[in-house]
């Protein structure tokens, strides 16, 4: 893996958890803020074929696409949220690709179950102990 990539674990309410990477060479701002705010805790939605992750950092555009692909990892700045795709997509807004999802398909096949509103957290793969 390259020195610009993260793995991350995104952890569901209900204990479903995907993994991911971020790569900064992708959107380097973007990157570095959700990697500086790491562990994130936010409310989940399937919405559309994706699930939306509310995350609070404010950033723009910049690489920005409306094509995606099951499994990627985008910022989408309309909405202030992380966005995991579950189906190859034309998004409404322009998004900003900055990872793809590594767990297998049938664990991304479940995320389509999640409760609306439900806690994630976002954290580093390496910090993926529970805290105390």
């Amino acid at each position: 893996m390259s020195e610009s990539a993260l793995d991350v674990e995104l952890e569901f309410e209900g204990g479903l958890t995907l993994t991911a990477v971020i790569d900064r060479v992708l959107g380097p701002l973007i990157v570095e803020e959700i990697k500086f705010r790491l562990p994130i805790v936010a409310k989940a939605a399937v919405v559309a074929g994706q699930v939306k992750m509310t995350l609070g950092i404010s950033k723009g555009n910049l690489k920005a696409t409306s094509e995606v692909k099951r499994g990627d990892l985008a910022y989408n700045p309309l909405g202030d949220s992380l966005d995991v795709y579950l189906k190859d997509m034309h998004t409404f807004g322009p998004v900003n690709l900055i990872g793809k999802v590594t767990s297998n398909n049938e664990t991304l096949e479940k995320l389509s179950t999640i409760r609306r509103g439900g806690r994630v957290t976002i954290r580093a793969a390496h910090d993926a102990r529970p805290r105390k």
